[in-house]
């Protein structure tokens, strides 16, 4: 396979595959993505448990209306294949003591509305309004002057002028300047959650952009957020590029002060594997942090040529992450009064404490919070989900770093349990009822945030929207090292809209002079319908066609697929497998051999996944990644105990065909667990170690366990410095599982999630 591209970008979050997109549409490059994480699309992705799905990173997009710059912009890197759900009219909700504000999807009345609410300051929520767009129209412009060269360069008479008045103080200056309610003020500023950063510090230029994006509301993706990547994808695929994912970017390549490509650990396999691709474009969405201090040399010609830059990302550095936690209900929202708006709960007026608010969160007593319901937004009836997120400092956590996901200790999964349950108390009191209708919960930190995207401190804004930021031309400047250019949130502005005009930067300057041109007459000529031809396969994806299929239990399918080539897998490693368009799911490879391999899918959820695999039939042919991952036997002395409740058995069954070869199965031991005793898969497969069948849900069943696997391990004894734990199955037991695990001190848990 080839190592020369034409471009290489870093990171597949919005900047990067929208950087890509234009490079290969505009330009017709072949560009290569390497993405460190195995689900493309950054703070765009989503995952999944049980057949729901949950958004990371995007809560809402403003200025999406049809015609729109931006919506015109995703139509055309999307080919017109991603979608838009408009949320409800009244989209916000902001809540204080004694204060419930709706905002409406319309400008003049919402203006209205705080004019009827604050009577005596309707002067100035008029000004506040107009220079809240006449602010956000001032920076769009600079964008285009800084990026448009002399030759295509705005006219004296359009050319972009001084800051207007008040732009790069901060917003709490302004507010200050212009209102005299704190009530008021608190109000105004409740959006400062949209870009991190509380009005104290915040550049209020920064705040008009993100008040003037949602002032004709606020839209969704279709089908949730991972369509933008995927949609995105297939533009690069047709001019002969790919993303490639579980590679993550070690540094920077170049001759002088030119690049010449990156160094990569591919981390596809159980052990990294080290490897170099070429290309005279590179284009980092990493973030400038990890740009010009990870992954370029800090001494020599282009040390010399970053300092500057370093110095300013040095002083921008240490934004805010969050906790965020992630609900799966047994009802539709609907029931509590909920359309699909978002909800600002707030305890208190005050915006600008933030280790307040921070040792509050710890303490279980948060006193903001964010909720949203990404299902209902983005159009999937089958599944009831919420969002629960809290910005914190990520210091709070920095016990932690450097330890494995999953391997925290008990000390850290007690403060996620006191974290997620003050976030569930607080949402209770915006929509009560709530807490009766969670069904699963999942709590992420900060530490989340940094191991999937490198963002140091797990800032997911990247460098602080200060005032000093709008202020310097550090980063808004060409770059001094030939062929790199910075994309993504650092590269303009902050929040999904402004990562993707960052894309827009960083492919205007690589397609060189009249870059920006170029692309804008593409975007605006387009027919979106047909604007991307039917691609060639990424060389990363291969045709599988299903060739058997076998019903196991009435809910679960074994499908065994053909490849083209034949493939080497290691035991417990998993394929991503296209279902529906744009939709990919992860699964674990129960077998393979040679051109061919073997799935358990389980058809409960309803998901696309679970479609899939009900309606399939023998010939269809479809897409594959793999293989992935490194959930693997440990080669060690130690005792083996597999857990697995349904499908979760997959990854094991290889492990233990791998074991009988080298004569050790008799050494493991595996519990698996399932409601009825027709549901028992164990029967149907083999090899198979030393076996414990729990059953929680069938009191006549003979010859097994009566209950739930947590409960058979509740009462297993073993040391815990010489026994490992494999964990797979339905997120709830393994949840539990590890923190019975974590509280009897084993330290040797893998767990594989899907």
């Amino acid at each position: 396979m080839t190592q020369t591209w034409d471009a290489i970008v870093i990171g597949s979050g919005i900047g990067g595959v929208s950087a890509a997109a234009l490079l290969s549409k505009v330009g017709g490059l072949r560009v290569l993505v390497l993405e460190k994480h195995s689900e493309r699309g950054g703070l765009t992705h989503v995952f999944r448990r049980d057949g729901a799905s949950w958004d990371v990173g995007v809560h809402y997009l403003g200025n999406m209306q049809v015609g729109s710059d931006t919506r015109t912009l995703f139509d055309f890197l999307s080919a017109g294949a991603l979608g838009w759900n408009p949320m409800p009219d009244e989209f916000e909700r902001f809540i204080y003591p004694g204060l419930d504000f709706s905002v409406p999807s319309d400008a003049g009345r919402y203006q209205e509305r705080l004019i009827e609410r604050f009577p005596d300051e309707a002067a100035s929520i008029r000004r506040y309004f107009a220079d809240v767009n006449e602010i956000a129209e001032w920076n769009a412009r600079r964008m285009i002057e800084s990026i448009s060269p002399p030759p295509v360069a705005l006219p004296p008479a359009q050319a972009c002028p001084a800051s207007p008045e008040g732009a790069t103080r901060t917003t709490g200056e302004y507010l200050d300047r212009h209102f005299k309610s704190a009530a008021l003020k608190a109000l105004l500023a409740t959006q400062w959650g949209d870009y991190g950063l509380p009005p104290s510090e915040s550049a209020f230029v920064l705040h008009a952009i993100v008040v003037r994006s949602y002032l004709r509301g606020g839209w969704f993706p279709k089908g949730g957020a991972s369509r933008i990547a995927r949609t995105f994808e297939v533009g690069v695929e047709a001019a002969g590029g790919a993303i490639n994912v579980c590679h993550e970017v070690t540094g920077i390549l170049a001759e002088g002060t030119s690049v010449t490509g990156v160094k990569a650990l591919d981390r596809r396999g159980a052990a990294p594997v080290e490897t170099e691709f070429f290309a005279p474009i590179v284009i980092s969405d990493a973030g400038a942090h990890v740009t010009y201090k990870r992954l370029l040399p800090v001494d020599g010609e282009i040390g010399r040529r970053t300092a500057g830059l370093r110095a300013a990302i040095d002083r921008l550095d240490g934004g805010l992450s969050a906790v965020t936690l992630y609900l799966r209900l047994n009802k539709p929202v609907a029931a509590l009064g909920v359309r699909g708006e978002n909800y600002w709960i707030n305890t208190t007026f005050e915006h600008d404490d933030i280790d307040a608010q921070t040792a509050a969160v710890l303490a279980g007593k948060p006193k903001h919070a964010y909720m949203s319901f990404p299902a209902v937004k983005s159009g999937d009836d089958r599944f009831s989900t919420a969002e629960v997120l809290a910005l914190v400092k990520a210091d709070a956590f920095s016990a932690w770093r450097g330890t494995a996901h999953g391997m925290r200790g008990y000390d850290y999964l007690e403060l996620k349990n006191r974290i997620a349950q003050g976030l569930l108390d607080l949402a209770e009191t915006a929509t009560p009822g709530l807490k009766a209708m969670v069904q699963y919960s999942e709590l992420s930190t900060p530490l989340t945030v940094e191991d999937y995207t490198s963002h140091p401190g797990g800032a997911f804004y990247g460098l602080k929207g200060t005032p000093e930021r709008f202020l310097s031309s550090a980063l808004s400047a060409p770059p001094p090292i030939s062929g790199l250019y910075l994309s993504g949130c650092d590269a303009w502005s902050l929040g999904v809209a402004g990562s993707l005009m960052g894309g827009v930067v960083a492919a205007s300057r690589a397609l060189g002079q009249g870059g920006f041109p170029r692309i804008m007459a593409s975007v605006h000529t387009a027919k979106s319908a047909a604007a991307t031809p039917t691609p060639a396969r990424s060389p990363y994806k291969k045709r599988a066609v299903l060739v058997g299929k076998t019903a196991l239990t009435p809910s679960i399918w074994r499908l065994e697929f053909e490849l083209d080539e034949a493939i080497s897998c290691t035991p417990g490693q998993y394929v991503m497998l296209r279902v529906a368009p744009f939709e990919w799911r992860c699964y674990s490879i129960a077998s393979d051999d040679g051109r061919r391999f073997t799935l358990l899918v389980s058809t409960r959820t309803g998901g696309d996944g679970s479609i899939f695999a009900r309606t399939v039939q023998p010939g269809t042919e479809t897409e594959v990644e793999l293989p992935f991952g490194a959930f693997g036997m440990q080669r060690n002395s130690h005792r083996k105990v597999f857990i697995a409740t349904g499908t979760g058995l997959s990854p094991f069954l290889s492990m233990f065909a791998a074991m009988a070869a080298a004569g050790e199965l008799e050494s493991a031991e595996l519990l698996f667990g399932c409601g009825l005793a027709k549901e028992d898969i164990t029967r149907e497969l083999a090899p198979l170690p030393r076996t414990t069948v729990c059953v929680d849900g069938d009191p006549l069943a003979q010859g097994v366990f009566q209950g739930q696997v947590t409960q058979a391990l509740s009462s297993l004894t073993f040391d815990p410095a010489a026994t490992d734990f494999y964990l797979c199955g339905s997120p709830g037991m393994t949840s539990d599982c590890r923190t019975i695990l974590a509280r009897a001190g084993a330290t040797q848990v893998l767990a594989e999630l899907f």
